[in-house]
């Protein structure tokens, strides 16, 4: 009875994606016992909902099919591929941290059963109910290198690159403002201030890409495995484009103003940051942009949000960051010039850059103490005396 019900629902679940390819999200509805002999699979306006008495079912037999066409048993050695993919496809809808499943998918795309491409879309449905999936953000990166290897293949010729890089328009910088700091650079940027990417099948795969991380990040607080995806497509696909950087810092920045404790969001600045401050050379030189001045930029911002939004330990976590790397930068070398050229500070302390370090970490405790442990109360004192706890160790 189960295995005749299994096989009918399986076979539901793909006429409802013959009739809507474009399902974009699906969901589970409360109804625990079937009540009528109709589908359980209600599809309206590009949207999938699914009973909860039949997921039991569907899962338990896709489970097994795959099973017996993966063990080569008798009866399913001689599915069709076509099958095999509907069967990983009902498994991984209600449980997508199966990574057998997806190798099965891998093999299939290996073979030209399946394509990237459907295969990039089926993913971005899971991730619309399973945001935190991390075997679907596996999978997601494994797809992204057959494009970049087949990329690779089609331009080796003549040696052009393949990689996400921005255009220009009509030969022309564009300017762009990046709060306060003035930046020129290669690309125009979209609305939501991600790039404006070329025509090409890789750059518009990875500009989408982009969009479901924002998506996904949104859905799942502190998504470590959407950000860790974004950083992936950074150093893969756009090769860590100082363009790019630049645009994601300052797309990203409204967003982290918006979700104040999510850490990941914040280290995913702190990957940006670092990246830019590591080619600060070619930075000031092709986007007119100094990398101390977008580190002390930072600081100003997540100050701010440390007095607007007291007691969130992200932000003293990310202010520690920006300190030591402001300390690691050339920050100190351009304080102890000015301060030997104005004077306002003792003469062996200007030739001396550990004697500056200390001066300046002496100057962040009484600006903490004085802003913070004094005119605060409660978890935000706490915080705040952890972070001179830090201090006093560097």
């Amino acid at each position: 009875m189960a295995d005749a019900r299994g096989a009918r629902l399986l076979a539901d679940l793909d006429n409802a994606f013959k009739r809507d390819p474009d399902i974009d999200e699906y969901d589970m509805l409360p109804v625990l016992e079937p009540k009528h002999n109709k589908s359980p699979f209600i599809l309206q306006d590009h949207k999938l909902g699914v009973e909860a008495w039949a997921v039991k079912i569907l899962v338990k037999y896709a489970s097994q099919r795959l099973k017996g066409w993966r063990s080569r048993q008798a009866g399913e050695q001689f599915t069709d591929p076509l099958e095999v993919s509907h069967l990983s496809r009902a498994m991984l809808l209600f449980n997508p941290e199966v990574y057998t499943a997806w190798n099965i998918r891998k093999e299939l795309v290996e073979s030209g059963y399946l394509s990237v491409t459907e295969d990039l879309s089926f993913g971005a449905l899971i991730l619309s109910r399973h945001p935190n999936s991390s075997e679907t953000f596996v999978h997601r990166r494994w797809l992204f290198r057959q494009l970049l290897d087949t990329c690779l293949s089609s331009n080796s010729a003549n040696n052009s690159p393949c990689t996400a890089t921005p255009a220009v328009n009509n030969g022309h910088l564009v300017s762009m403002g990046i709060n306060g700091v003035h930046a020129s650079v290669a690309p125009s940027l979209c609305d939501n201030g991600t790039l404006a990417l070329e025509p090409s099948r890789l750059l518009s795969h990875a500009h989408r890409e982009l969009r479901l991380c924002s998506q996904t990040a949104e859905k799942y607080p502190c998504n470590y495995h959407s950000w860790s995806h974004r950083v992936w497509l950074m150093q893969q696909c756009f090769s860590s484009s100082l363009e790019v950087l630049v645009s994601e810092l300052k797309a990203t920045e409204s967003w982290v103003c918006q979700h104040i404790s999510d850490h990941s969001g914040f280290h995913y600045r702190q990957f940006l940051l670092t990246e830019l401050h590591q080619r600060r050379a070619k930075l000031a030189m092709t986007c007119l942009l100094n990398s101390t001045e977008l580190l002390m930029f930072e600081m100003s911002l997540v100050c701010d949000l440390l007095h607007s939004f007291p007691g969130h330990e992200t932000l003293w976590y990310h202010r520690r960051f920006l300190f030591q790397a402001l300390l690691k930068s050339d920050w100190l070398g351009s304080k102890l010039q000015k301060h030997s050229s104005n004077g306002h500070v003792e003469h062996a302390q200007t030739k001396d850059p550990d004697a500056l370090k200390s001066f300046y970490v002496s100057q962040e405790i009484e600006n903490v103490t004085k802003k913070e442990l004094c005119n605060s109360d409660g978890y935000q004192q706490v915080l705040a005396q952890k972070y001179v706890h830090w201090l006093q160790t560097l």
